[in-house]
């Protein structure tokens, strides 16, 4: 697939969930479990979870998808991580994470629970440059409210600021 291609694949991808013109993370969150039928649990990951360890991890289990998020790198950067998180359970990614050396444990996951993982390291992949070119417009498409201001101020969950509460 070449890349205008790949745009309009994922163009088309954050169409289906008709998000209103101005949203936030939590409209972002509640369109996209609405869209697979289970909730999806933001989680911080722990300081010490060690040096291998990638800076977003999704785990999808039977009864959630769970994304979890670098917690000494700036909001902005947290904000890319859940869009691309997120970019994977859109696109039906499968993962291809292992959680070794630990990780499992120092996030409080049991791995034997997981159907797919995903982990965000390089975009070598397919499904890598999938999900990082769909994050990328889903960061636009939040942030063009900036450029385009509607009259009515943003309410405290559609603040990125509240992802983790």
């Amino acid at each position: 697939m070449d890349s205008s291609q790949l745009r309009a694949a994922c163009e088309q991808r954050l169409a289906l969930l008709e998000l209103p013109h101005r949203f936030g993370t939590q409209q972002l969150r509640e369109a996209v479990a609405t869209l697979r039928g289970k909730p999806i649990v933001f989680r911080q990951l722990p300081a010490d979870a060690g040096d291998s360890t990638p800076c977003g991890i999704r785990v999808e289990t039977p009864s959630a998808d769970l994304l979890f998020v670098e917690q000494g790198t700036s909001a902005a950067h947290q904000m890319h991580i859940l869009a691309h998180e997120i970019s994977h359970i859109l696109c039906d990614h499968p993962g291809s994470l292992a959680l070794g050396d630990g990780v499992a444990e120092s996030i409080g996951f049991n791995p034997t629970l997981a159907l797919r993982m995903s982990g965000r390291t390089t975009y070598t992949t397919a499904d890598e440059r999938e999900a990082e070119l769909l994050a990328t417009l889903i960061r636009q498409r939040a942030y063009r409210e900036r450029l385009h201001p509607s009259p009515r101020p943003a309410r405290a969950d559609e603040r990125w600021d509240a992802i983790f509460s």
